[in-house]
């Protein structure tokens, strides 16, 4: 579908509203809608709870530069974290670290609902739907909620807040376009309330292409969010998410090859490339990632009695695709099979499109009973249960004459998988895996005084693996089963010294069960311990009327740290690579400048130490005192604003410092400093037709900075030790500038 014809069906679903809005409402003409401004543009808001929290409002995620972005995107000034995207799209690859700790170490939930790979806990950005139907954002930096939903937290927790349905009829329309033939259409209808009900229903539609190499991605995405509030304080709220995309992925470099060819070297060949039997093995068309995905939640709040309130909460999620990044074609013929699997004396040595396919079914549900019990106690009582389950293959798929894979989706019946002579489907992989998973907590708030907080709680978190390789080219069909449990305790007290002023310490015990993988890789992977860490924070917080500070010292210590790796013979297995202090400080400081200034600060320091040495094919390697690799010591934010109430704009610079590729520390990657500016402008607007329009504009590295984001691969040493060999580190390299501009008005 074209620009133009997005942009019509746009401007006629505007129109349309309009009618709608002009007859429901009778106001002033001509009046300029002034958006309520918060301390930094909305980037910190007022917090309480006795622990490190940061909160982005929508306000702040609407004036970022980063007009398509997705709702983590929104996170990269957040202190503790370390955010990249590969692009500005909102829909390639996005990674983050977080006081030392990696994407895959850290919960990610959307109401409630775990989002987290379900077996090895990655996080992709198409599972976060459209920013625009985000309310709010927040992280706990340190430590998960007790009613956390996830099993793969060592700490930290990162929620998104879906917006609520509005009371009245209207709706709100975006059309952003931008760098790279960007394009995205977003239109949300609001039935406003009737009898109690409310609802909202969004579709939208995202385009663009890779700005290094060749590829296009794709997304549509529906939405939809239904409420009912009873005046007995009881309400049920319905939230539906589905995402389809096609995407083609970047490649990632080595320091070497970015140090010699710059940004845009490596990435997968415009034009086919072929193998010296004349077969297709290398081209753009090949390194694809086609997925889609659904979640529902249904939230179910009774007030039991005044004082006693229950909430039940069931969910499913479902998610069907994959992606495949090798760089070449795989190759597939009468001798390939190495664990005697399938026969395949019916086919011929040829290349072939092999993705790694993932589907997941996911339903769970959370339970919560709140009981305040008097003034001075609150308990809270839950029980958390999920039963995912996960297929994970990787079929051989025909390459078309024009070097399109001949079944992109990888329909286990598709027509164009390879069959071995009895009918098989050949696998390079071929495993199920349902993980049973549960959690009970009790948790008592005991409001000693008026100034006095003191929280106590316990989890207790079972966790059960379930394997079952069914049979593939490497391996033969066996059953494997882990199971894991703890008690995980929580403790934090605040003290207000006044209405100013508060002090707050938090402890907190968090789990992460090993990965999936454990089932399936060779040696004594089944063995692996889970992570378990030991969270602290000293905090300090100051709050007045025209300003925000806060400051907190962290120390995380965890032990038996999971890290997938591969043996000589080039079989993967899990390692423990021992214990890992992350000991460092955060501060957020966020107020108003005269002449309708504004300014938003972070920093943050982390000394992310590993305390072992790391035996590596019966050489020992000194990692030990070395900096954990993808963690840089040092972020610092600043961004300073001004919004008069018709126009806004902002400057942003963040500060990464230097980060290792390796654990040994022999490979370092420089620091650098980024740019991005943002500008809008609040339309004039006939209130009884439009609510509110605005005009937004954005830049992201303003400064076009050429620098790697951060590790995809990470090694033990990239240089040769006491006869190891070396190994070579990769990496996501940062986006070029890039200029986006939205077009939006509310009805």
């Amino acid at each position: 579908m074209s620009i133009f014809i997005r942009s019509g069906v746009c401007l006629a679903v505007m129109s349309a509203l309009s009618m709608a809005a002009q007859a429901a409402e009778s106001t002033d003409v001509g009046a300029i809608n002034v958006q309520g401004e918060t301390l930094g543009g909305g980037m910190m808001v007022q917090e309480e709870s006795a622990k490190a929290r940061s909160t982005i409002t929508k306000e702040a995620m609407q004036k970022q530069a980063d007009m398509a972005g997705n709702a983590l995107d929104r996170l990269k000034y957040t202190p503790g974290l370390n955010v990249n995207s590969n692009d500005a799209s909102g829909l390639s690859g996005v990674d983050y670290t977080m006081r030392g700790m990696n994407s895959d170490q850290i919960g990610l939930s959307i109401d409630g609902i775990p989002i987290n790979d379900s077996g090895n806990y990655a996080v992709y950005p198409n599972l976060v739907g459209d920013a625009e139907n985000i309310e709010e954002v927040f992280v706990t930096q340190g430590s998960s909620e007790a009613d956390g939903p996830h099993i793969g937290s060592s700490g930290g927790n990162i929620g998104l807040v879906t917006k609520r349905p509005a009371k009245d009829f209207g709706g709100f329309v975006k059309q952003t376009l931008g760098s790279n033939n960007l394009s995205k259409t977003f239109a949300r209808l609001e039935t406003g309330e009737y009898n109690g009900f409310s609802n909202w229903l969004s579709y939208s539609h995202t385009e663009a292409k890779k700005w290094r190499g060749e590829g296009r991605l794709y997304s549509n995405k529906f939405e939809m969010n239904s409420l009912f509030e009873a005046e007995n304080g009881n309400s049920s709220n319905l939230i539906m998410k589905y995402n389809r995309q096609e995407n083609a992925n970047y490649n990632t470099l080595s320091k070497a090859q970015f140090e010699q060819d710059g940004r845009y070297a490596n990435d997968y060949p415009a034009t086919p490339q072929y193998n010296s039997r004349g077969q297709l093995s290398r081209y753009y068309k090949l390194n694809r990632n086609p997925f889609e995905n659904f979640t529902l939640s249904f939230t179910q709040k009774l007030q039991l009695q005044d004082n006693l309130s229950l909430t039940l909460q069931p969910y499913y999620y479902w998610g069907n695709g994959g992606s495949f990044t090798g760089q070449s074609a795989s190759t597939l013929g009468p001798t390939s099979d190495q664990a005697g699997q399938y026969d395949l004396s019916n086919l011929t040595s040829n290349t072939y499109y092999r993705p790694s396919w993932t589907q997941t079914w996911r339903p769970g549900i959370t339970t919560k009973l709140k009981w305040d019990i008097n003034e001075q106690h609150s308990l809270d009582l839950g029980y958390w249960y999920e039963r995912a389950r996960q297929l994970q293959t990787q079929p051989y798929v025909a390459i078309k004459s024009d070097g399109n894979p001949a079944d992109l989706w990888g329909d286990p019946n598709g027509a164009g998988q390879v069959k071995d002579a009895n009918g098989n489907t050949v696998q390079g992989r071929n495993q199920y895996t349902i993980t049973p998973a549960q959690k009970i907590w009790l948790q008592d708030s005991w409001f000693v005084t008026p100034d006095w907080t003191l929280v106590g709680g316990l989890a207790w978190q079972h966790v059960d693996r379930r394997g079952e390789n069914k049979g593939s080219l490497e391996n033969a069909p066996e059953h494997r089963h882990a199971t894991y449990h703890k008690f995980l305790p929580n403790f934090s007290a605040s003290y207000r010294l006044d209405q100013q002023n508060q002090v707050f310490y938090n402890l907190t015990r968090n789990m992460r069960t090993p990965q999936n993988y454990v089932l399936y890789n060779v040696g004594d992977s089944i063995n692996t311990k889970p992570e378990l860490s030991w969270n602290h924070e000293l905090g300090w917080r100051f709050q007045q009327d025209d300003m925000l500070l806060s400051a907190t010292l962290f120390y995380l210590r965890y032990t038996d740290r999971q890290i997938s790796t591969t043996n000589p013979d080039g079989d993967y297995e899990m390692m423990n690579v021992g214990k890992v202090e992350n000991r460092g400080l955060e501060v957020e400081w966020s107020g108003k400048l005269p002449y309708n200034f504004n300014y938003y600060t972070s920093y943050t320091y982390t000394d992310s130490e590993q305390k072992d040495n790391v035996t590596r094919e019966d050489i020992s390697l000194p990692t030990s005192g070395k900096q954990l690799p993808n963690s840089p010591k040092n972020l610092l934010n600043l961004t300073l604003g001004y919004d008069d109430g018709r126009y806004y704009s902002s400057v942003s610079g963040k500060y990464v410092g230097a980060f290792y590729g390796d654990m040994t520390n022999d490979e370092k990657v420089g620091g650098r400093t980024v740019f991005d500016l943002a500008a809008g402008v609040y339309l004039p607007v006939d209130k009884k037709i439009v609510k509110s329009a605005a005009l937004r504009f954005g830049i992201l590295n303003l400064l076009d900075k050429e620098y790697l984001t951060s590790a995809r691969t990470t090694v033990f040493n990239a240089d040769a030790r006491n006869g190891l060999s070396a190994a070579t580190p990769y990496y996501n390299v940062g986006v070029e500038r890039t200029y986006s501009v939205s077009l939006e008005a509310t009805f």
